[in-house]
């Protein structure tokens, strides 16, 4: 029988890219009911936005400046356009959020697939707590952004281990901000090539399932598409939108960076394997306790 992949232990660059696609197959489905169940709603509300969207940007290159809705046209665009982005980033922050829970639990159960109640036990504890802290997060990198765009990139580097360490370590925002700092110190460019490659290889995906559905909106006033112009977008909608679980990916690459990082500066996987050394054999021995 396959063992099961040990979450806190040294990784270099290569060996958490592959591990993160090796997580996802082995826990691909509790995983994704998970994340079904628990952000499905959201996803359905995003391919409801979209639809809309892209129905009204078709729109916006066939009024007639002569006529009343020259104006708003436009601005229903932007403002569905604007819902729809809020939607987006919204669905990405609980399907982040909903795959750290299950590796916490998986790591509380000692790499035991985690039931869908546990999972949707850890996300209501720490919704609040990783929302605020979200929001923190949000000022202090827009800070950054705005003194200048290179410390704007070294704290949104950074703040990728503040959520993992508060829903893994049951941790406080200002725990999580310095032990992040500390952390990444002298690993900064590997948690950061991690997020690039994983970020690039969920971007491209979701760039080739948008091509069609920008065609169709931008070629609609050029090509004869009457009749499959609404299919087309409600299909390219619904797999834009399904295809946000792929930022799982990233998750999972950044609780790898996480345990990696950990495990150098602190050795705990080291430290719990030490613990449970003659525990287990005493839990799983055949033989009878001794009397005395």
């Amino acid at each position: 029988m396959k063992q099961p992949i040990e979450l806190r232990k040294l990784r270099d660059f290569g060996q958490i890219i592959n591990d993160s696609f090796t997580f996802l197959k082995e826990n691909f489905k509790p995983l994704f009911k998970s994340l079904f169940i628990i952000c499905g709603f959201f996803i359905l509300i995003g391919i409801v936005s979209t639809v809309f969207t892209y129905m009204n940007f078709s729109t916006v290159f066939k009024f007639d400046m002569n006529s009343y809705d020259a104006q708003t046209q436009p601005m229903t665009y932007f403002i569905s356009a604007f819902v729809s982005a809020f939607i987006v980033v919204l669905t990405q922050a609980f399907i982040h959020l909903v795959t750290l829970c299950y590796i916490s639990v998986y790591l509380q159960k000692n790499n035991t697939t985690p039931t869908l109640a546990e999972v949707w036990g850890y996300f209501r504890f720490y919704f609040f707590r990783v929302l605020w802290s979200g929001i923190l997060i949000f000022f202090i990198i827009a800070v950054g952004f705005v003194l200048c765009i290179i410390p704007g990139i070294y704290l949104m580097t950074v703040s990728y281990l503040i959520i993992p360490i508060i829903v893994i370590e049951n941790s406080s925002f200002s725990y999580a901000f310095n032990k992040s700092f500390r952390l990444i110190k002298n690993n900064w460019w590997l948690v950061f090539g991690v997020i690039f490659i994983m970020s690039l290889i969920v971007g491209i995906a979701s760039s080739i399932v948008s091509m069609p559905i920008t065609l169709v909106t931008v070629g609609d006033k050029f090509l004869p598409l009457k009749g499959l112009k609404l299919p087309l977008i409600i299909i390219s909608s619904v797999l834009r939108n399904i295809l946000l679980l792929a930022y799982v990916l990233p998750a999972i690459a950044v609780c790898l960076c996480y345990f990696n990082l950990s495990e150098e500066k602190d050795g705990t996987g080291l430290l719990d394997r030490i613990e449970k050394i003659g525990k287990d054999n005493d839990e799983q021995s055949p033989l009878p306790a001794e009397e005395f």
